[in-house]
């Protein structure tokens, strides 16, 4: 009787493994153990006897060396690193053509640089780090790149060292370099650009050049986000990524590797509220990134970190006009309205924070510690007609603007704006003493920066906090490989950039930046590699037959078009430069050594946006018979791409 128990126990554990193992596979049954694969051999299936890996049970409509999700800074460091090193790649982006870049696209363009002293900008980036979770070893890697990171970007991408920039000695941008001056090592970090200019696009366009130029590597599909990871149920191996595009489902196959580079989650209203307790708010950077790649990576078992951490910027706390859900944020940074007759008061109606502090990426100092503000529910500012007067003149805001409310006396205000009338008038009597007295005992507002309500008019304008990003994201090892919830690498799977950066605490402007180039190489360059390791082999029932379609150079939305099939004629000239949303290419045609008329071919700036410049900048091109006019306000990006690629033009002129 015993045997026979044994035997029936023996038998019912045998089932459950089998049923177990194709459950997961969902077609396939006994894996054959990797450890029969020679070393050094990828491990094949035996279709003669019946024996598949996990991918030959898949349809296979794409097939690369490396695929990289997100075409920002990191997916454009991955995919230039990883075509350098001989791979084929494609990059998937969700935004159309025009709007790609995330938030490297958007960003001031300044990268942090530690002046090739990599002990120095150690010390101050682990001050930044506060003791959360940073592995050292990551932070050393991070460093060592911040501190060469003026020769990185020479070096690796093209910059011209002879144009970069220091911003030290510059007003208000000179706070953040360094953002933290009473760390150790902050003497030696800085704030850099690549050219005398800010906001501009600049460094995206460098970027992204990089990978136009290797066009013949890399292949890039707009408007076809990645979906989900394709994955070995038994190895966790990643074999590719889901990806939707014209309507269609496709699989693509990536032989060794896949990059994630979505960025974080600040247009995702449901994660901003449950990782960061936002309920309204206003992004400041990119519109796309909404944690895509972030779910992607929980679903093949990711561990993740850093979830609460998010960076602002500006003016109280990170705060900024209210606008309407999915609507990006204006940048208040040094504002007018941080002067004078002006408090922000929460849904109560009373004060909670300081006013005029100049914040470190939205963060305040509490008790010595730089941190995210509390920003409450219900925010107002409360201004004078000076104050007013004076962000009008500076076009912070318009006279006409409808989100400015006004109200005779605090009484009116108070009821306009929904707050208890009690504590709104206690609130603007106790700062009228205050200012009066030149001493702020409950924030420690400095005395030149408050002046009295003269009770002659109010106005309330809502406000909400902004994130220019957020940090969080699956965690990642010095190899950017991301790691599982036991700290194991999943393999074949890589990311770079905030999607999962490496700020857990405080933060120094241009580092993220710096951290995606640092980890877009170094995740380029891994991913690139030919992968050795064994998948396991199962007996599959159904093997599919794929007939892959898309390969290298079948298929990309990016290839620019060769200057010579552009048809010119007599006294005709074209020149080309970066737009906001990359290559601007005019045609201009001159008469009697005058130029008679600029036409712009193509562009990829942003519609409605950027339609003023392209209408107004020719003209007055043409009006002048001079590429030295004036920008368009609101589109000063793309007339400076439009007057560059005029000049281009000019230069071809005999």
């Amino acid at each position: 009787m015993k045997r026979i128990a044994a035997l029936l126990l023996s038998l019912i554990m045998l089932f459950a493994i089998v049923g177990c193992t194709a459950q997961e596979s969902n077609q396939s049954e006994d894996p054959v153990p990797p450890a029969q694969t020679p070393e050094g051999a990828p491990k094949a299936g035996n279709p003669e006897q019946g024996e598949y890996t996990y991918a030959d049970t898949i349809k296979w409509d794409g097939e690369y060396d490396v695929v990289v999700v997100g075409f920002g800074g990191a997916g454009a460091v991955a995919a230039k690193t990883a075509a350098d090193a001989g791979a084929g790649v494609l990059i998937v982006e969700k935004a159309p053509e025009g709007e790609e870049g995330g938030n490297t696209r958007y960003c001031g363009q300044l990268f942090a640089y530690g002046n090739n002293d990599y002990e120095a900008t150690l010390a101050y980036y682990k001050q930044l780090a506060g003791g959360h979770d940073v592995p050292e070893e990551m932070l050393e890697v991070y460093a060592d790149s911040i501190a060469r990171m003026a020769d990185v970007l020479a070096d690796e991408f093209g910059a011209n060292k002879a144009e970069f920039m220091d911003w030290s000695s510059v007003p208000l941008i000179g706070t953040m370099s360094p953002e933290y001056p009473e760390f150790e090592g902050s003497e030696k970090i800085g704030l850099w650009t690549l050219h005398q200019g800010i906001s501009d696009s600049y460094l995206w366009q460098l970027l992204r050049k990089n990978v136009t130029d290797r066009a013949e590597s890399i292949d890039v599909w707009f408007e076809s986000p990645g979906t989900a990871l394709i994955q070995d149920p038994e190895s966790g191996t990643i074999l590719g990524v889901t990806v939707e595009r014209g309507g269609k489902t496709l699989n693509v196959r990536a032989k060794n590797g896949v990059v994630l580079t979505t960025g974080g989650f600040e247009n995702n209203p449901h994660m901003v509220e449950t990782y960061l307790g936002l309920k309204r708010y206003a992004p400041i950077g990119g519109l796309y990134n909404t944690g895509d790649g972030i779910r992607m990576a929980l679903d093949a078992g990711a561990d993740l970190w850093h979830m609460e951490v998010y960076e602002g910027i500006g003016d109280f706390g990170g705060s900024t006009f209210a606008v309407e859900p999915g609507v990006r944020g204006m940048t208040l940074f040094g504002s007018a309205l941080t002067k004078g007759a002006a408090i922000l008061v929460a849904g109560d109606g009373t004060r909670y924070l300081r006013e005029d502090e100049v914040s470190r990426h939205g963060h305040i100092d509490q008790g010595g510690v730089w941190i995210n503000p509390n920003h409450p529910g219900k925010s107002y500012l409360i201004i004078g007609q000076a104050v007013l007067d004076a962000a009008v003149e500076k076009k912070t805001i318009a006279q006409d603007d409808p989100r400015i409310l006004s109200a005779a006396s605090v009484s009116e205000l108070a009821a306009l704006i929904g707050v208890n009338e009690q504590n709104l008038t206690n609130t603007i009597n106790d700062f009228n003493s205050y200012a009066k007295n030149g001493k702020d005992p409950e924030f420690g507002r400095s005395a030149e920066s408050m002046a009295a309500f003269d009770g002659a008019a109010y106005y309330a304008i809502e406000m909400i906090p902004n994130i220019l990003n957020t940090q969080g994201g699956p965690r990642r090892n010095v190899n950017a490989q991301i790691l599982d919830r036991d700290g194991n690498p999943i393999p074949h799977l890589y990311s770079a950039g905030e999607m999962g950066g490496i700020t857990a605490y405080q933060y120094q402007g241009g580092g993220n930046v710096a951290e995606c180039i640092t980890f877009g190489m170094i995740a380029g360059k891994n991913a690139a590699a030919p992968k050795t390791d064994a998948l396991p082999v199962y007996k599959a029932r159904t093997p599919v037959e794929s007939g892959v379609q898309y390969t290298q150079g079948v298929e990309s939305d990016i290839a620019p078009a060769a200057e010579g099939e552009i048809a010119l004629g007599n006294n005709e000239y074209l020149g080309t430069a970066e737009g906001m949303g990359g290559t601007i290419t005019v045609k201009v045609t001159m008469e009697g050594g005058k130029i008679a008329k600029v036409e712009v071919l193509s562009h990829k700036e942003s519609a409605g946006i950027a339609d003023p410049a392209l209408a107004g900048v020719p003209e007055a091109i043409v009006a002048a018979n001079s590429a030295e006019v004036d920008t368009v306000s609101g589109a000063t990006i793309t007339s400076r791409g439009i007057i560059a690629a005029v000049k281009d033009a000019l230069s071809k002129v005999n």
